[in-house]
């Protein structure tokens, strides 16, 4: 951007004339350039000051001309201009905005004026009324001699189109030297018009158009001397060596020669640029490409990118004419734009560009219309139109937001230093980042369908679920509970959900663990506390109530223990049901393991359909089946106990059988409360209990002694996803053995999502960015690090969208990001040369097609492939990998998402790169750690930009771990390069088509 360094006095500030020198690491010559501008007699007289613009020079370039610099006629600039042209417009843009000045005259800082009255002398000399522009005469310089001849401005070979166009083709053929004096140029200020940035000859086009732009108002002073200019500059000699100078020149005589044939012509020329002429034929307007600005190629690329062009860009009909392409394209009534532009405006034309694929480049007034609606055109239709990319989506978005919001002039942004990177740049337009931001969220703003954790659609007021413990429950309980709760908690919920403590100090009947009452109340206080369960049930201890629930239930009086013969518990689950002030109840043992293969399979009314007759008093919850079919249900009198480790109970209907007979031994009752009531259904066959129903839910119970294999909570994981191996089915019993195994995949690409404590509504994003994937043949792996049942158990509801295409993995303890990691590389994945694209749940896909690129990617051979990235903490800041040497350049952004690798490409990484000196998993900073060491050992990495592709949210950093990844990441990088070292690895050759 431009910094204003030390301003000329008051006194020249109110000077009408502006002598402009813009220069780059030429400090020598600037000496003699700038005094000679000095000593002008307008200077002296204080009607002209000096502008000098520094252009990225090294340091000190000030000492050579300190003391010509302080003078008080001196202004001096800089700005980043990257070329001579836009330096030069560099000053006109700050001329326009000073209000005194009038002219501008232009002196390189390799040239001088011939005398002290060069510059009043040519602005003395007659010229028109209502003059642009005035060109002079120069002298020439060959290192230090003057030549005897000089380059003469004569108004016959400049003023008449066809005298220029065989004067401009005389000198580009090489059938004379002398040149146009378009060096010599004083130009009236604020204009509007401006240098191309093309690499030589931009003086002769800016000279040649104002001719044409403005015919009689440019004059020509041939007598006088205006400056001498330095022949073999370092820059024309450079662009002579390339073959630059010539074809810029010859370029420019075709231009002439086409444009002077045309206005012969029954045609109305518009207007004309770099690329070609523009005319009006009939109603229909015709642009004419120079030959070597639009080749076939690029037409067939044009026509094909602009068949889904939004209507911000003018429906076009391709023609080649005598070997140069035109295009053709209905009138359209518009106007000009303004210096300003409403943002909305802006952010609508952006978002049209984007969701076409398209960007537009040459952003500047002249290719922007408003049609009658307000609508934002862009009428350069040329090779500046190109697919899209993240930077130059971002470096169009900034161009457009300079001149429309800002109101700067066309080239102010691509003004700058060429070492900045573009995020620096772009930030310092004020507002912009902002602009951005919200540009991006209206583009990927969607909505989506479902609400998650979703709400029950009923209630069941008349049911009351009741989780059954006791003492030597107390490990895990909290978590298990939370299953079981959650795995019956859609979709109705109960009118109470209840934890019965059995406060039994033990021995206990098949006793598996050593019991703790006080850990047990108190998880069932946090449970309470979480809104999992209502509330807790602890039987009274007295003799007297004891007493009384056993005369209601058993008529007699005489027992006082709480558990039978076989020290069975028995008192507190009767003593609970005299209590429950619902109907029925869902009494349940604590350690039952839940399964639901359907979400919308309503239990509850199967059961209480089934419980409805009046000689049911129990309904059995079904047990894994062979068939997914409905079962009726079932049941003679006598045939089934209630289902006690989970079953609905009919309070009411119990209650009007009572008492029943239960025989008493040693003080003792013998028979447990579910056997009592069999014993009486056989001898009375007056009421019985049914078992039966849809098999989409389910339970499991697993005996005591396998209760340790429940420890890693896969089994449970799995029962409660519908997941069973066939040894499981038509069984009440947890079967063990053999092992049970998270589904494997082997789709070509399967994305990878891991997290902990994900927000839902972010997971829900996440997954219905994938569900929108216009080619659906990947799978998904998603490993939850043990959040909770609380917080995943609608998972498998949300992953709906890909049945049998998912792996859901819902860790009971924390294992890690790179346990996890290898879990699900070695272990689910089963195809070597599966793409895996690691994707966090709390982040999501910004396009549709990103599973469609990747297959294309995979399918020519890259085995690692990542896609830009964007963050909203960070709008401007682009993500671009760079494979060469990463690890000399702090991992070249190969870490940054969307990353996708090979199966067989991370089994060549050795696992210890995977851990920090001292034997331990990294546990941050992954990223680095899986992606630098395969971005090394990749034969044929790939970076697809066809605009974001990846939206990565985050919270910001604690101090903390910003410092913990500051000491991992500096270990990661210290480790040797990966290509050099690493050794052959088994890799599985098992590979599917």
């Amino acid at each position: 951007m431009l910094r204003l360094l030390k301003r000329c006095s008051e006194q020249y500030r109110v000077a009408p004339i502006l002598i402009a020198i813009a220069h780059k690491n030429q400090a020598g010559e600037l000496r003699r350039a700038l005094s000679s501008a000095l000593n002008q007699s307008l200077v002296k007289r204080g009607m002209a000051q000096v502008v000098v613009l520094d252009d990225q020079s090294d340091a000190r370039w000030q000492v050579h001309v300190r003391d010509l610099l302080t003078d008080p006629a001196v202004t001096e600039l800089s700005a980043e201009c990257g070329s001579p042209a836009r330096a030069r417009n560099q000053l006109l843009d700050w001329a326009d905005r000073q209000p005194s000045i009038e002219w501008v005259a232009r002196l390189d800082a390799d040239d001088e004026f011939v005398d002290n009255h060069s510059l009043e002398a040519l602005l003395e000399a007659p010229r028109v009324p209502e003059a642009v522009a005035v060109v002079g005469s120069n002298a020439l310089r060959q290192g230090e001699e003057i030549l005897p001849w000089v380059n003469r401005a004569n108004a016959e070979e400049l003023f008449d189109l066809d005298h220029l166009t065989a004067y401009v083709k005389r000198f580009s053929s090489g059938e004379q030297e002398r040149e146009l004096p378009s060096c010599n140029l004083v130009l009236k200020n604020r204009l509007g018009l401006r240098y191309p940035n093309t690499r030589s000859a931009e003086d002769h086009w800016l000279l040649c158009n104002l001719i044409i732009k403005y015919p009689g108002k440019v004059c020509a002073v041939s007598d006088s001397l205006y400056c001498i200019y330095k022949l073999g500059g370092t820059d024309t000699s450079a662009n002579r060596s390339t073959g630059v100078w010539h074809d810029q020149r010859q370029r420019l005589a075709y231009f002439l020669e086409r444009l002077n044939r045309l206005k012969k012509g029954p045609f109305h020329i518009v207007g004309y640029g770099m690329e070609g002429i523009v005319w009006w034929q009939g109603e229909q307007l015709v642009k004419e490409f120079y030959p070597w600005a639009m080749p076939d190629e690029d037409v067939e690329r044009l026509d094909q990118l602009l068949a889904n062009a939004p209507c911000s860009i003018p429906e076009v009909t391709w023609i080649k004419a005598n070997g140069v392409w035109q295009y053709r394209t209905p009138r359209l009534e518009s106007r000009p734009v303004g210096t300003h532009m409403p943002k909305e405006t802006l952010s609508s034309f952006l978002q049209g560009l984007y969701r076409s694929r398209i960007c537009a480049l040459n952003i500047k007034r002249d290719n922007l219309r408003l049609d009658n609606e307000g609508n934002l055109l862009y009428i350069d239709i040329g090779k500046d139109i190109c697919g899209l990319s993240t930077s130059l989506f971002l470096d169009m978005a900034a161009r457009l937001y300079s001149i429309g919001v800002l109101g700067n002039d066309d080239e102010e942004l691509v003004r700058r230093l060429s070492w900045r990177t573009q995020d620096e740049s772009l930030g310092q337009l004020p507002g912009f980042s902002d602009f951005y931001r919200e540009l991006m969220e209206d583009l990927h703003s969607r909505p989506m369908v479902g609400q998650y954790p979703p709400l029950p659609a009923k209630r069941y007021d008349q049911v009351t679920l009741l989780i059954k413990a006791c003492a030597q429950d107390a490990q895990g309980f909290f978590e298990q509970v939370s299953h079981i709760v959650h795995q019956l908690a859609y979709p109705a919920s109960f009118a109470q959900i209840l934890v019965l403590i059995d406060d039994h100090p033990g021995p206990f009947l098949r006793q598996y663990a050593e019991p703790d009452l006080p850990s047990l109340i108190e998880q069932t206080e946090q449970l309470k506390k979480a809104g999992i369960v209502d509330g807790y049930l602890i039987p009274p201890a007295d003799t007297t109530t004891i007493q009384e629930v056993y005369d209601q239930w058993f008529n007699s009086r005489e027992v006082v223990q709480t558990h039978t013969t076989k020290n069975a518990p028995l008192y507190p689950q009767i003593w609970a049901f005299s209590v429950l002030d619902t109907p029925y109840v869902l009494q349940c043992d604590c350690d039952a393991l839940v399964g639901r293969k359907s979400w919308n399979h309503d239990f509850l009314a199967d059961m209480l359909d089934a419980i409805r007759p009046k000689n049911v008093v129990g309904v059995g919850f079904n047990i894994p089946k062979w068939t997914d079919l409905f079962l009726e249900y079932f049941g003679e009198p006598g045939q089934f106990a209630p289902e006690v480790r989970f079953g609905l109970l009919d309070l009411q209907g119990v209650k009007e059988h009572l008492p029943i007979n239960n025989p008493v031994e040693n003080g003792r009752f013998k028979l447990t409360w579910h056997r009592a009531i069999q014993q009486y259904q056989r001898s009375n066959e007056c009421c019985t209990c049914v078992r039966g129903g849809d098999p989409a839910s389910f339970y499991v119970h697993p005996q005591n002694t396998d209760k340790p294999a429940l420890r890693s909570g896969v089994i449970r994981d799995l029962i409660a996803q519908g997941i069973l191996p066939a040894h499981q089915e038509e069984q009440f019993d947890l079967v063990v053995e053999p092992e049970w195994q998270y589904p494997e995949r082997g789709e070509p690409v399967i994305f990878l999502l891991k997290g902990r404590c994900t927000p839902a509504q972010k997971l829900h994003r996440c997954l219905d960015s994938l569900a929108r994937q216009t080619d659906q043949s990947f799978g998904v792996i998603l490993i939850d690090d043990a959040s909770g049942f609380q917080k995943t158990w609608y998972y498998p509801m949300m992953l709906s969208d890909f049945e049998g295409r998912y792996t859901l993995v819902r860790h009971a303890q924390r294992k890690g990001r790179m346990p996890n990691f290898l879990l699900a590389i070695h272990e689910i994945c089963a195809r070597a040369d599966s793409l895996i694209v690691v994707l966090d749940q709390d982040d999501f896909l910004m396009r549709d097609d990103v599973v469609a690129q990747l297959l294309v990617a995979r399918s020519r051979g890259s085995d690692l492939i990542q896609m830009p990235m964007y963050r909203p903490d960070k709008p401007l800041k682009l993500y671009q990998p760079d494979y060469r040497q990463p690890r000399k350049q702090g991992a070249g952004n190969t870490w940054a998402h969307l990353r996708g690798f090979r199966k067989s490409l991370f089994q060549k990484v050795p696992e210890r790169y995977f851990k920090r000196p001292g034997g331990d998993w990294f546990d941050c900073a992954t990223d680095y750690a899986t992606m630098l060491p395969m971005s090394e050992l990749a034969e044929n990495p790939a970076f697809l930009d066809t605009g974001y592709a990846y939206w990565h949210e985050r919270a910001p950093y604690s101090a903390s771990h910003k410092a913990h990844q500051a000491e991992l990441i500096p270990e990661i990088l210290a480790n040797p390069i990966a290509k050099e070292l690493a050794e052959p690895t088994p890799v599985d050759e098992e590979c599917g088509t």
